[in-house]
């Protein structure tokens, strides 16, 4: 019994030798990690006074990477060295992870990603307490109070999208949607599709025809609107919720030979999507300005930094590009 005792506790020394030496590690690191880090460590860049976690979904979605743009343009003048950490989109395990880490290292800030749950307001109060400050980012703001997010909602986004396919089609506009991920209270409750259906009730005779929830795998956007378009011949038109899953849309489309007869409106820009657009195999696209979410983000760590009052909510615009207009 001496001798399990005995192992059991040299096995525990090890794991709680190996936690302290990532935290310590991580400490050591909070004044000296390389600017642009979360791109690549390879560009030398003089120490800076803070260090700024920021935790993202690991997404290929545009909107994840033009705002980690503005939190990286914004760097130099905050003198904040940022270090970015990714996780699994399809788990939030993952995010919970790396702000355990960020608080018990005690960084001078954290940006994260927040979605629709009263965790998001548990983990700002345990921020707070720390000495942590916390900016929240994401698309559609928490329904729990937080001092502080920055984002651009998705109830606007579908208004603007909804009205330019509705306004195209007017009454004989038969739309599928392809909504955002983590939905779990049915279609009706996400805020994209109520911004849509707002937008569809101007026009007697236009209807959302069927919806199908984004995925994390590469090829959803494919998938989503096979689905629709054969499930459903009397749908003239796609409305999506990310970039990913408007390139996919666009690509059945361009598939199927159903250029013109099925319209796409799509979400942000990307260099392939806006080849799209200026061929016309998209329509339109909702751009979020994610770039000034990230930029408002790192103003408002070094506001609260140095002792400034907490902005709040801070909504950011997205404005409708036209297939055919100057991009």
């Amino acid at each position: 019994m001496g001798k399990a005792i005995r192992v059991l506790a040299a096995i525990f020394g090890l794991v709680f030798a190996g936690a302290t030496a990532l935290n310590a590690g991580l400490v050591l690191r909070s004044r000296s990690v390389l600017l642009g880090s979360g791109f690549a460590g390879e560009v030398a860049a003089p120490a800076a006074r803070y260090h700024l976690l920021v935790i993202l979904p690991d997404s290929d979605d545009a909107f994840f990477s033009h705002l980690l743009e503005g939190v990286m343009a914004g760097a130099g003048e905050a003198d904040a060295a940022v270090q970015v950490e990714r996780y699994d989109s399809s788990s939030q395990d993952g995010a919970d992870r790396w702000f355990d880490i960020g608080v018990r290292a005690r960084v001078d800030g954290l940006i994260m990603y927040a979605q629709q749950s009263a965790r998001v307001a548990a983990l700002a109060d345990i921020a707070r307490k720390a000495g942590v400050v916390f900016v929240a980012v994401g698309k559609d703001a928490p329904k729990y109070p937080l001092p502080c997010f920055i984002g651009s909602a998705s109830l606007l986004q579908g208004y603007q999208g909804g009205a330019v396919l509705a306004a195209k089609l007017k009454g004989e506009a038969r739309l599928g949607l392809i909504l955002p991920a983590g939905g779990i209270d049915g279609p009706e409750e996400d805020y994209l599709y109520r911004g849509v259906a707002a937008s569809v009730s101007m026009f007697k005779g236009a209807r959302i025809v069927a919806t199908a929830w984004s995925q994390p795998s590469p090829l959803s956007g494919e998938e989503a609107a096979s689905s629709l378009i054969q499930d459903h011949a009397d749908i003239n038109a796609i409305f999506c919720a990310n970039s990913g899953d408007s390139l996919g849309a666009a690509q059945v489309v361009v598939d199927r030979n159903l250029v013109g007869k099925v319209l796409i409106v799509g979400a942000d820009e990307t260099p392939e999507l806006l080849r799209y657009l200026q061929k016309g195999i998209i329509m339109a696209t909702v751009v979020r300005d994610s770039r000034r979410i990230g930029e408002e983000a790192i103003r408002a760590f070094s506001t609260m930094k140095s002792g400034g009052p907490a902005p709040g909510v801070i909504e950011v615009d997205s404005v409708v590009r036209l297939s055919g207009s100057p991009q």
